[in-house]
C-alpha cells in the first residue's frame, strides 16, 4: 500500500472506472497510470515582505484519457454549465481562438481545441479537467484537488510534458488574470485564453493555450485583479497596486517578489514586464505601452520611483499629444510611488510617445529617462 493516500484514492478509481468498462479496458494498467502522472508542488511567494508558503497540490494524470478512463458523454450544450448536483458542477469553455504567427498565418497547435472544467466535492479529485471532443464527450486529460486551496487562491495543471494547454481555476471574484512566464526579447510566444463561471462553487474556471509548449511548463504563478480593484497572486496574497483614475480604469501592480510590474485595465488591456531597470537610462522601472483603433493609439507612461520623488516634466514626441499630465501616486504597503502620464499618438508615429521624463527623487538627484 503507497504512504501517499491521494495516489492510493487515484488507483481505487482508476481500478472502479476499468471495472465499470471491462469489456473494452481489460489491459488498463493503474499502476502505469500512476506512475507516468506528474506531481507538482506550487509554491508562492507572496507580496513584499512576505515569505513563502505552500499553495496547492496539482496532479496531472498524464496518459489518464490516453488509457481509455474517463470519457464521459454528455448532451450539455456547448459554452454551457451543468450543475447535476449542489456538489457537482462542469463548465464547458468556449473553443480556442486560433492563433497566428508574426506573419499572420495561423498556427498549428496540437492538443485540445476545448477543455472542460468541473467540480464535484464528493469525488477525489474534486477538480477535473477534460478535452471537449467534437462528437461533444469529454476525456478526462488532468486533475487537482481543491483541498487546502483558499478561496482567493488559484490552481491550475497541464496533460504533462510537451502540453500545449493550462487549464485551472481562479476565484470568482476574478475580473481577469495574467500568468507569469519568462520574459524574453523575442517575437512569438502567442496565447489565447478562455474563462467561464463555476456557479455555486466560488471559482471561475479558465484555461490558456500556447503556440510553445514550453510556455505551459513554464508557467508557476499567475495574477489576478479583483472586481474591487485588488490585485492578487495565486496563493491569495494581495500585490501593491494602486488605481490610476484614467479613461481606462487602469491598476498599476508592482509585485516585487515575482520581479514584475504591469497593469490591469477596465478597457481590456493588460501588460507585464520585469522590475529590471539595468537598461532604463533612469535606472528605475519603467514601463510604457500604447493600444487603440483607428488612427489613434492611446499612450501609457509609467514609472515606479520612491515615495517622495516630484514629478517635473513629460515631454511628448513629435504630434503626441499629452492628455494627463506627469503626476506621482502613493503604492499602498511600500515606500514607492508611481510616475504616470498618458498621450494620444497617431498610429503613423514611429517610436516612443516621448522624448524625455524628468523627476526629482528625495535625495535631490533630477532623473532624466529617455527612450
Amino acid at each position: 500500500m503507497s504512504t501517499d493516500t491521494f495516489e492510493d484514492t487515484l488507483r481505487n478509481l482508476v481500478h472502479e472506472a476499468a471495472d465499470a468498462q471491462e469489456a473494452a479496458y481489460l489491459d488498463l494498467d493503474p499502476h502505469v497510470v500512476l506512475v507516468r502522472g506528474r506531481r507538482v508542488v506550487r509554491r508562492r511567494r507572496g507580496a513584499v515582505g512576505i515569505g513563502a508558503a505552500a499553495a496547492a497540490v496539482v496532479i496531472g494524470l498524464v496518459g489518464f484519457s490516453a488509457s481509455g478512463t474517463g470519457v464521459e458523454r454528455t448532451s450539455t450544450p456547448a459554452a454551457s454549465t451543468s450543475s447535476t448536483a449542489a456538489s457537482s458542477v462542469t463548465a464547458v469553455l468556449d473553443r480556442f481562438s486560433d492563433l497566428a504567427g508574426a506573419d499572420g498565418r495561423t498556427i498549428k497547435v496540437p492538443g485540445p481545441q476545448r477543455v472542460a472544467v468541473s467540480v464535484d466535492r464528493r469525488r477525489t479529485p474534486d477538480l477535473v479537467f477534460s478535452e471537449v471532443r467534437g462528437d461533444g464527450s469529454r476525456a478526462t486529460i488532468g486533475g487537482s484537488s481543491l483541498v487546502g486551496v483558499g478561496a482567493l487562491a488559484a490552481t491550475w495543471g497541464t496533460a504533462g510534458d510537451g502540453s500545449h494547454v493550462l487549464v485551472g481555476v481562479l476565484p470568482a471574484q476574478a475580473k481577469t488574470f495574467q500568468l507569469v512566464t519568462p520574459i524574453t526579447d523575442e517575437g512569438g510566444h502567442a496565447s489565447t485564453s478562455v474563462t467561464k463561471d463555476l456557479p455555486g462553487t466560488g471559482r471561475t474556471a479558465f484555461a490558456v493555450r500556447f503556440a510553445e509548449a514550453a510556455d505551459a511548463a513554464a508557467v508557476r504563478h499567475l495574477l489576478w485583479w479583483g472586481v474591487d480593484g485588488v490585485v492578487h497572486d495565486e496563493s491569495g496574497e494581495v500585490v501593491p497596486s494602486v488605481a490610476l483614475g484614467d479613461v481606462d480604469g487602469t491598476t498599476v501592480f508592482v509585485a516585487q517578489s515575482l520581479n514584475r510590474m504591469g497593469t490591469f485595465s477596465d478597457g481590456g488591456g493588460s501588460s507585464m514586464m520585469t522590475l529590471d531597470a539595468a537598461r532604463n537610462s533612469s535606472r528605475r522601472p519603467v514601463m510604457s505601452t500604447a493600444r487603440g483603433t483607428g488612427g489613434t493609439l492611446d499612450g501609457l507612461f509609467v514609472a515606479v520611483v520612491p515615495a517622495a520623488t516630484l514629478g517635473d516634466t513629460f515631454r511628448p514626441a513629435p504630434g503626441v499629444t499629452v492628455t494627463h499630465l506627469l503626476s506621482r501616486l502613493p503604492l499602498p504597503g511600500t515606500d514607492r510611488a508611481v510616475l504616470w502620464a498618458a498621450y494620444s499618438t497617431p498610429t503613423s508615429t514611429t517610436g516612443s510617445g516621448y522624448t524625455s521624463v524628468t523627476w526629482t527623487e528625495p535625495d535631490g538627484r533630477v532623473v532624466t529617462q529617455r527612450p
